[in-house]
């Protein structure tokens, strides 16, 4: 029996250090490892300051490597009129805090097919545009991570 606590130890421990590890890695990579846990700033990547002028290219990609205050992600990506938006899903996952952290630094960085686009984020109000958005995400996502969580939505515009 104590053998078997013994390994079981040995295994947790292990197991600790491991998802410690991840962790870890993941503050210092170039963008996510995992969807789930956000990565280090984006290093690689041509940066084009224009951009397109077009955005509806993303409407069938599901997600985009997204960057703000120093941590990046992988964002679900919307596209309505030709304009590109972030969603940040109040309910999960839980503990995140960059969708307030762009009302006081609204810069981000939307890294697709290894071109790395600087953007300002502005959240949306407007309910109209607002509704449109939550559609899409219905149509496209099957709704919101949770549905009963409010959503913000960041329409991302050139820099000035």
């Amino acid at each position: 029996m104590k053998k078997l606590a013994k390994i079981l130890g040995i295994a947790v421990g292990v197991l600790v250090g491991l998802v410690a590890l991840l962790l870890i890695a993941t503050r210092f990579s170039d963008g996510p490892l995992v969807e789930m846990l956000p990565g280090g700033p984006f290093t690689s990547g041509e940066i084009v300051m224009e951009g397109p002028t077009d955005w509806s290219f993303l409407a069938e990609r599901p997600f985009v490597d997204f960057e703000s205050a120093g941590r990046s992600r992988k964002s679900y990506i919307f596209s309505i009129d030709g304009d590109v938006f972030v969603g940040a899903s109040l309910g999960f996952p839980p503990f995140k805090t960059w969708h307030k952290k762009a009302l006081e630094n609204p810069e981000a960085v939307l890294r697709i097919d290894g071109k790395r686009y600087p953007r300002l984020m502005h959240k949306i109000e407007d309910p109209e545009l607002r509704a449109r958005l939550k559609a899409q995400g219905e149509k496209k996502y099957g709704g919101s991570p949770d549905p009963s969580a409010d959503t913000w939505f960041f329409r991302l515009d050139p820099p000035n």
